[in-house]
């Protein structure tokens, strides 16, 4: 499907794009997520420490909003960190139908330790589009679902490349 004419002879080119767009997003996610899974994670407990450590302790319904997913898959993703010590809940003292979710300090360990290097990945996978075919992409997909909130990595602090290994020389 490299060339215009055989886009041209797609008989339903809005499925062929919707699947070849879902495709490629899974391949990619299953690529960078491989880093998570060396660390123990999934990507989407991965995310829950990344928005309990950038915005603090939330509900789980807040939490499932951010994610994107619904409160059971996320009281599954919670159960799991809690159990790795990763995260804790607190009933809220005011009203006691309300549970946060708090990143604990073991939690913060590991998340700034996979933070940088799941960037990295990310930046990896996306290699082979110079900046300009990046914008372009992003244009696209924000036409695509203009209503999709801005992920939370937008706008946040610059979290340090990995640090560069050592490399004894012999003599």
């Amino acid at each position: 499907m490299g060339s215009t004419k055989d886009k041209e002879q797609i008989q339903d080119l809005p499925i062929a794009t919707y699947v070849k767009l879902i495709r490629t997003g899974e391949a990619l996610h299953n690529e960078v997520s491989r880093g998570l899974a060396v660390e123990g994670l999934t990507a989407s407990q991965f995310s829950t420490l990344k928005v309990l450590k950038l915005r603090g302790p939330l509900a789980q319904r807040d939490i499932a909003s951010y994610l994107l997913k619904t409160g059971g898959n996320v009281t599954v993703v919670v159960d799991n960190l809690e159990a790795r010590s990763l995260v804790t809940r607190i009933r809220d003292t005011e009203d006691r139908r309300i549970v946060f979710v708090k990143i604990t300090a073991e939690g913060e360990e590991v998340f700034d330790r996979v933070y940088a290097p799941h960037l990295n990945r990310i930046r990896g996978v996306m290699s082979n589009l110079d900046s300009q075919k990046l914008g372009e992409l992003l244009d696209l997909l924000e036409a695509l679902n203009p209503s999709l909130p801005e992920p939370l990595c937008y706008g946040q602090p610059e979290i340090p490349e990995e640090p560069k290994k050592k490399v004894r020389v012999a003599r």
